[in-house]
């Protein structure tokens, strides 16, 4: 074997290996972009409504995940799917609005895809309108936008930490 035969052949075991490790499988990074495109089509700003990036749905997911109490396997089933939503769509990040609008739609035809989407629904949701001190609801932007009247007294600490 000649020199630069084996600097790439050890190039490559070294990138294959990479690859495989469990810091590299942990990075998330595509599935929070796909996770973050999806909010802003199922979420957009309307006249009276806030956008998905206005509340922070994808910043309030993020944050709530990590919690203990938060439901793993709802978290494993919601970044798989973004995955396997990339595979049947793989330019879908590339796309325009008209486009992803109508990948969205394609997606919810399928029972999978519909369940997935229903998932970040559900988190969207809940980011609109939970307190901002969880990390969505930027500035009671939901709340206002519903015209709701808050409770009080509002919470001090996240996850009913007690005083």
């Amino acid at each position: 074997m000649k020199r630069r035969e084996f600097i790439v052949a050890t190039s490559i075991l070294g990138v294959s290996t990479a690859l495989n490790s469990k810091e590299i499988q942990n990075d998330n990074t595509l599935s929070w972009l796909i996770i973050d495109n999806v909010f802003d089509i199922l979420f957009p700003k309307t006249k009276s409504m806030p956008s998905a990036k206005e509340f922070g749905a994808t910043f309030y997911l993020q944050i709530n995940s990590k919690h203990e109490t938060f439901d793993k396997e709802d978290m494993d089933y919601i970044l798989q799917g973004a995955l396997d939503f990339n595979d049947a769509f793989p330019s879908f990040l590339k796309s325009n609005q008209e486009e992803k609008n109508r990948i969205i739609k394609e997606t919810n035809s399928s029972e999978y895809g519909e369940s997935w989407l229903t998932k970040l629904v559900y988190y969207g949701v809940e980011a609109m309108l939970s307190d901002p001190i969880y990390g969505g609801n930027k500035n009671e932007i939901g709340w206002k936008s519903l015209n709701h009247k808050t409770g009080r007294p509002q919470p001090k600490y996240k996850y009913a930490k007690v005083v």
